[in-house]
């Protein structure tokens, strides 16, 4: 049980990064489209974290698939497809010279992104809670649960 619940967190953790990693490259197209960055910070900034989106895309999908997380794998797998398909096409980076007109096609790609990394990372949450719950039921988690509350009773007993 203990395996489990660190690999939730693991996923739940490189879910956020990837959901903070999407929101990110969103936010510097829509500053770029309101004029409020200029299209070299812009496409500086989007360049920086697309090759850690890639990574970390390509590592949770290992991890889904090597601990046999099929359906939850194939998701990510699927999106995998796409990130090494821009690899391999050199369509990853954000040009300077092209931003402008990249804008719109690749505001769409990133809410569609978006709204996949937000639909995988609810499913990480209910399966971490679900993990965390499950461990609470049995009779050595339930001595944990109680060890745990009555170090935390103890110790604002102390503050007070």
């Amino acid at each position: 049980m203990p395996w489990l619940l660190l690999f939730w967190l693991v996923t739940f953790l490189l879910q956020c990064a990837l959901l903070g990693c999407c929101m990110y490259q969103l936010i510097q197209l829509s500053d770029l489209e309101c004029d409020f960055i200029n299209p070299h910070d812009a496409a500086r900034n989007i360049n920086w974290v697309v090759l850690p989106e890639y990574a970390c895309q390509a590592a949770l999908t290992a991890l889904l698939l090597f601990t046999g997380r099929w359906a939850y794998g194939a998701l990510h797998l699927l999106l995998l497809g796409y990130h090494v398909r821009q690899y391999l096409r050199r369509q990853h980076f954000a040009d300077v010279t092209e931003i402008f007109r990249q804008v719109g096609p690749r505001k769409k790609h990133e809410i569609g992104k978006l709204v996949f990394y937000l639909a995988t990372f609810i499913i990480a949450i209910y399966k971490l809670i679900e993990v965390i719950v499950l461990a609470f039921l049995t009779p050595s988690g339930r001595k944990a649960a109680a060890k745990v509350l009555r170090d935390a009773a103890a110790a604002m007993q102390r503050r007070i």
